[in-house]
């Protein structure tokens, strides 16, 4: 009843910030109204014709100007660095067919009154693949207008397939009649109106030469807006409490045959490919990302790249596709909308678990003051010797945070309970913010020589990070001991943090990174916020002996995409 009292505040809040902007908005067409009929007054008074005159000339400098000068983003002068050349096509093509393995992918592409331009391009992105071992299927849904021919693909190219269904049934339906059809060891899915890099089935045949036992492939994506490459999505590697959020491997996604043979269910229309991901994702952790960017998803307004929205029946079926994803996992809990974000947060029961907060460096005023403000009904406060707790204390669960953080809101503790319910969670660590109430650690970003860096530290808390990664329960490789949660008997058994380890932030990334040797993962919550009352904490430290000891993880932090920024760790494009 607590939480559902929580999110029923949480909705209120958020519809309360939208007839804010609502009334903002009525305000602003008034203003416009009024601008428009002060502008048509103008326009019938003699100044208002003789400067119509004038204009005509300069109006057609800035359109032409517009089209011959458009100058490319950032963004899309990074890519242009990063995609192959049609040069490099024609050498990928001459190495794939020297591959030892070279398996058949069946590309599913469902089609509804396609756009004609679009989808040849589609169509076109794949007939123009340097790997050539494909097939296309091609399954229109009972499209109820003719203007694209779909059987003329077919004969373009022997390897497309056209299936014409003659009734409306939906997305998944359709999906199903071109997987019965497929004969792929592999199933890959495209949209009739995206694109696919000329190099994407080769990355996923590369991949296949190293690593034979994978079952699901997925590659970094962007969108096209307005005819342009814009919004990327440069992805983390497998990271499941990630995937809970919301469907972060999206496009392009290749998985492994007979995890794809359950088909898609027509229950789960619109999130019908999350809800496959997280049946396939309960059978295997066999999961490889590829870190380039192969695929380029149209936004258009009937897309959930617009916005999701528009189609608020696919929010509500991907919450339910998650909810039974936690009940296959025999976990109680339920999952509700992050309002700020649209995103998916897990909510766990947590039990009677008692809960020990261990504060490090303080006295008794900050065990009144953090017990002040926390509401958890099994808990423990002490003060810790160095940064060791007790040896009686009472808890299953230790808390250990810094004596001058103290919490934003009560409920902290459940939100950070809530993850570490999940047995494969090892460690979960708080947003901290600093004593100006800007973000100081969402989690630890890991880099070469050692370096290890507060992810997004300098943003507003109300941010939402490249592709709401701030606003996001998420995984990364380690989190600073100044706010962490863990088990005390993994604790006990991984010998808890070293002391010869600077605290908090190499301290933590030390236990963060021996716990993930024994197996176990590392998040972050963002709904569990604690701040600095007072002095300052550095949000970087050198850490080189732990490089020493865990050089690949360092190298190339497999919680934060290889092409980002380093130097910060602020998720912008690397330089």
């Amino acid at each position: 009843m607590f939480v559902e009292a929580e999110d029923l505040r949480a909705a209120e809040a958020h519809i309360e910030r939208l007839e804010e902007e609502l009334l903002r908005l009525k305000d602003v067409k008034r203003e416009l109204q009024t601008l428009r009929e002060q502008h048509r007054r103008l326009q019938h008074t003699a100044e208002g014709r003789v400067a119509r005159l004038l204009a005509k000339p300069w109006r057609w400098f800035v359109r032409s100007s517009k089209v011959a000068f458009k100058q490319p983003t950032e963004y899309e002068c990074w890519l242009e660095r990063h995609r192959v050349s049609p040069e490099q096509v024609r050498s990928l093509r001459e190495r794939a067919r020297e591959f030892f393995y070279r398996p058949l992918i069946s590309i599913l592409t469902p089609t509804f009154n396609p756009d004609a331009t679009l989808i040849s391009a589609a169509v076109d992105s794949l007939v123009a693949q340097s790997y050539e071992n494909w097939e296309l299927i091609l399954v229109d849904d009972g499209s109820d207008e003719t203007k694209v021919a779909l059987p003329e693909f077919a004969a373009r190219d022997s390897r497309i397939k056209v299936m014409m269904e003659r009734q409306h049934r939906g997305i998944s339906a359709t999906l199903n009649a071109g997987l019965k059809y497929a004969r792929g060891e592999w199933i890959g899915l495209l949209d009739h109106d995206d694109l696919l890099e000329p190099d994407a089935l080769f990355r996923v045949a590369e991949l296949l030469q190293e690593d034979q036992g994978v079952d699901i492939i997925y590659s970094d994506e962007d969108k096209i807006v307005d005819g342009r490459f814009a919004a990327p999505m440069l992805k983390p590697d497998w990271s499941p409490e990630y995937l809970s959020a919301y469907d972060y491997l999206g496009h392009f996604v290749v998985i492994r045959r007979e995890f794809a043979s359950s088909g898609f269910r027509s229950e789960f229309d619109g999130a019908q490919d999350y809800d496959l991901l997280l049946r396939a994702s309960a059978k295997t952790q066999r999961i490889r990302h590829i870190p380039r960017v192969l695929y380029h998803w149209r936004r258009t307004t009937q897309s959930t790249a617009h916005n999701i929205r528009r189609k608020p029946g696919a929010l509500e079926a991907g919450r339910r596709a998650l909810e039974e994803h936690l009940a296959r996992r025999g976990e109680v809990g339920r999952v509700t909308v992050d309002w700020k974000t649209h995103a998916y947060r897990v909510r766990r029961e947590v039990g009677s678990t008692g809960v020990t907060i261990v504060i490090v460096g303080g006295d008794e005023a900050d065990v009144e003051r953090i017990r002040a403000r926390t509401d958890f009904p099994e808990l423990e406060i002490v003060l810790a010797s160095g940064n060791k707790p007790q040896s009686n204390v009472a808890g299953d669960w230790l808390l250990f945070i810094d004596h001058n953080l103290e919490p934003v809101d009560a409920n902290w503790v459940t939100a950070m309970a809530e993850q570490l319910r999940n047995r494969q969670v090892g460690a979960v660590g708080a947003r901290i913010l600093a004593v100006d109430g800007r973000i100081e650690s969402m989690g630890l970003i890991l880099g070469s020589n050692g370096l290890v860096q507060g992810a997004f530290a300098g943003f507003s808390r109300d941010d939402p990070g490249v592709n709401r990664q701030l606003q996001v329960v998420r995984n990364y490789s380690a989190v600073t001991a100044s706010c962490l949660l863990t088990r005390r008997d993994v604790f006990d058994k991984t010998g808890g943090f070293d002391q010869n380890q600077s605290w908090p932030l190499c301290a933590g990334t030390d236990y963060c990174l021996r716990l993930r040797d024994a197996g176990f993962r590392t998040v972050s919550v963002p709904y569990a916020e604690v701040r600095r009352i007072s002095g300052t904490e550095t949000a970087k430290a050198s850490c080189s002996g732990l490089a020493e000891k865990w050089p690949e993880i360092f190298k190339c932090d497999p919680c934060y995409n290889p092409n980002l920024s380093r130097e910060p760790a602020d998720f912008s494009l690397a330089k």
